[in-house]
């Protein structure tokens, strides 16, 4: 009847509710199993690729880069190996620095800060173009080019020289580009 509709349609409404509810539980559980697995064979991976270099004796770039920090930062040497890179080089030009990420950015900071204590500052020139990015897949971060640009100024009263102009592009491609990197 009449009154029954009232109730069936509630409760149809209710049990449809629920049945969604228990729908998106079950879909994020199996999104959850699909990731554990997905983790563990990831990292039971990643254990036998460490273990494949110790037993070759091989290291990869990742392995260039971290033993580079560790050098400079963690070490009985880190001092001595500041020194010899702040008695080597007196100019640093750091070219594609877009493409550089956040583990070499620590290397090149904690060489420099040593080399204000020291007093012997080398002169450092940074290059790149944040829209000319591609090495995102090595942990390439643009926006650091920006904030070493900002501590290399405060810090170091580096002067930042802008260039707008490029020989590589005809300036129709130029503009397109511009108008998608606009408020980026």
């Amino acid at each position: 009847g009449a009154a029954g509709q009232d109730r069936f349609l509630a409760l149809h409404e209710e049990l449809g509710g629920e049945f969604l509810e228990a729908r998106a539980w079950l879909v994020e559980q199996g999104n959850y199993r699909l990731n554990e697995a997905g983790l563990t064979c990831g990292a039971e991976l990643l254990a036998r690729y460490q273990q494949l270099k110790r037993d070759r004796g091989l290291i990869d770039y990742t392995d260039v880069e971290w033993r580079a920090w560790l050098l400079l930062n963690q070490s009985d040497y880190a001092e001595y190996m500041q020194y010899k890179l702040d008695a080597r080089y007196r100019h640093i030009l750091l070219d594609e620095f877009q493409d550089t990420n956040p583990l070499q950015w620590q290397v090149m900071s904690a060489w420099l800060a040593a080399s204000t204590e020291a007093g012997s500052q080398p002169t450092l020139f940074l290059v790149g173009d944040p829209k000319q990015s591609i090495y995102r897949f090595r942990r390439a971060e643009p926006r650091l080019f920006t904030r070493a640009a900002g501590r290399l100024e405060r810090a170091f009263g580096a002067r930042r020289l802008e260039q707008n102009v490029t020989r590589r592009n005809v300036p129709a491609l130029v503009s397109v580009v511009n108008r998608v990197f606009t408020g980026a």
